[in-house]
């Protein structure tokens, strides 16, 4: 009788131990996609819509952004040309897509240049959010080919 109570104890603690150490597929890490080392398809983008409090997407008509594969961004829009940088990285666990200007730039496209988390981002979409750190509004752009 006692072997068969010192057997169960044993089965028990084997058990618990084995489900304890079984690594967790699902881990909440927020690690978006694995979409921090992404590159843009080449050719030009367009925003096909931009939140931001309110909906500005008609801020961006005209202007058309090509994200080369070395991370320069060139923007043209009303009748100027404008360059930067672009990048994507992971920041608090969450796969980011950074957006830089060089220069003087139009109050729309400083409004792009954030840390947005990626939420799609595929060969004829991005999709992006980034929440005020402030306020905690949420911004969203989506870039279309």
């Amino acid at each position: 009788m006692r072997s068969t109570k010192i057997f169960g104890i044993l089965f028990f603690a084997v058990t618990l131990l084995a489900t304890s150490c079984t690594k967790d597929d699902n881990s909440n890490n927020n690690s978006g996609n694995n979409n921090a080392n992404v590159t843009p398809a080449a050719g030009q983008w367009k925003i096909s819509y931009f939140f931001d409090k309110q909906e500005e997407t008609s801020n961006y008509t005209g202007y058309t952004f090509d994200f080369a594969a070395n991370g320069t961004l060139t923007t043209q829009g009303n009748g100027q040309t404008y360059t930067g940088t672009w990048q994507t990285n992971v920041d608090d666990s969450k796969d980011k897509f950074v957006i830089n200007y060089t220069g003087t730039v139009p109050s729309t496209l400083q409004e792009l240049e954030e840390d947005w988390l990626i939420l799609v981002i595929d060969n004829n979409l991005m999709h992006f959010e980034h929440t005020s750190g402030g306020n905690g509004d949420t911004d969203v752009v989506k870039f279309v080919k």
